[in-house]
């Protein structure tokens, strides 16, 4: 499989996995009470024992499939409200059922390179459910992520499709791998492509390509159990041979007249009622149509635009603004600077005069930052975003329009390796879909 979209990794094809941090009991065996197990059990359901899940992985097609298929259910069934009580205990959840499939992939002997890479999978795509949550986004989730605590990373968005690219190349050896990715995809991850404006397009092609290889990959079916088999014909059929074919016909041909003429009867009689019906209905003209609004951000913020704060991509569908995130904000803080935010109420009083939903995604270059109030990047990016929504809000836009994500450094537009690059990468952009 060959897609211009996936770029293998440079490195050998599972090196980057090969690192697990080691975690002690007390890391993810926070006690849950009665009543938040009792809830918690609606979101995992409780699997059959581990003996049983041992012996069904074993008997599988697809063991890693298998394997991770109480996973998968967790991905599907991922909640859009969780009470913050209960975030650490499902974290917990997640935590132990990933530890029990590394334990029954190890006693199943599958190979090692597969389960890590579908573990990093798996991490990753339960990763970005959790942050596109109302509980998830507002930073709860992001220090404590599950590729964070088994491996160690958080570019899972770019790296799952450089696993694709790197295993594509032998399907037959990888194939069960790229079976569980396929899934993962059909669940909704997304990773870099979710702010790429031909995203979709280029998600829906790697799918089709998988889908294609994996049908290859299947045995063929039989058209029949046994395709030389012959039935017996039997005394009642040579009986019925031995009637005239002209008797037959005529037999059919009246028939079909009987038919035909009492069909055609009914067929006058309801023609008569339903012009009856047409002749009694009025001529309604069409409503007039609703006006439409449409943006008018590009020319509302063109002495912006001239000054190099923001640009303005704008059509019938979509308009997206982008912020330079150093004239935006006060280096390595969230509070927007005294000079932007007149410009952001001016867009949000045009943001208010139309529908559609209103993304704000922060993000970041690649210089590290570590502190009290913002622990990684990723934080960073989304406490940006959520202090531009904040002034969208104040601005008219309503709060259930707008939502907000932090990307971090791990959706580049220019190289991280210049200052210049650097500066481009720092920015907040605001997609606002009609």
């Amino acid at each position: 499989m060959t897609d211009s979209t996936l770029t293998p990794p440079a490195a050998d094809m599972m090196s980057f996995l090969s690192t697990t941090p080691e975690h002690k009991d007390s890391e993810y065996e926070t006690p849950v009470h009665t009543s938040q197990r009792t809830e918690l059990n609606v979101i995992v359901e409780d699997g059959p024992d581990s003996k049983l899940r041992l012996a069904e992985i074993s008997a599988a097609a697809n063991p890693l499939l298998a394997a991770a298929r109480p996973l998968l259910c967790a991905l599907a069934a991922m909640p859009a409200k969780l009470d913050a009580a209960l975030v650490e205990p499902y974290r917990n959840l997640l935590v132990r059922e990933m530890h029990l499939y590394q334990t029954l992939c190890d006693q199943a002997n599958l190979r090692r390179e597969h389960v890590l890479a579908v573990r990093y999978c798996l991490c990753t795509a339960l990763d970005e459910a959790a942050n596109n949550t109302t509980w998830g986004r507002r930073g709860v989730w992001a220090g404590k992520s599950l590729l964070v605590t088994f491996h160690g990373e958080s570019e899972g968005g770019i790296k799952l499709f450089q696993i694709i690219g790197r295993l594509a190349a032998s399907f037959q050896e990888h194939g069960n791998v790229l079976e569980v990715i396929y899934h993962l995809l059909g669940l909704g991850f997304e990773g870099r492509y979710s702010v790429q404006p031909d995203g979709r397009k280029q998600l829906d092609n790697i799918r089709q390509q998988l889908l294609t290889q994996l049908s290859q990959r299947r045995d063929p079916v039989m058209p029949a159990l046994s395709p030389d088999f012959q039935g017996a014909i039997s005394g009642r059929l040579r009986r019925m041979r031995r009637v005239p074919v002209w008797l037959s016909a005529g037999i059919a041909l009246l028939a079909m007249l009987t038919l035909f003429g009492l069909y055609s009867h009914r067929m006058d009689v309801q023609t008569v009622t339903v012009q009856q019906h047409i002749d009694a209905i009025g001529i309604k003209l069409p409503p007039p149509p609703v006006p439409v609004h449409k943006l008018r951000l590009k020319i509302l913020l063109a002495n912006e635009i001239a000054r190099g704060l923001l640009t303005v991509d704008e059509d019938d569908q979509h308009s997206r603004v982008v912020f330079r995130g150093d004239a935006m904000f006060v280096p390595g803080q969230k509070t927007v600077s005294d000079a932007i935010r007149p410009v952001i109420n001016k867009a949000a009083r045009e943001i208010a005069r139309v529908g559609g939903a209103v993304t704000i995604t922060g993000h970041t270059d690649s210089q590290p930052i570590h502190s009290a109030e913002f622990p990684s990047n990723l934080v960073l990016s989304e406490k940006r975003a959520a202090e531009v929504a904040a002034l969208l809000t104040s601005g008219g836009v309503p709060a259930g329009r707008v939502h907000i994500v932090g990307k971090g450094d791990t959706v580049p537009v220019a190289d991280n390796g210049s200052k210049a690059g650097r500066a481009k990468n720092r920015r907040v952009e605001i997609l606002v879909v009609e």
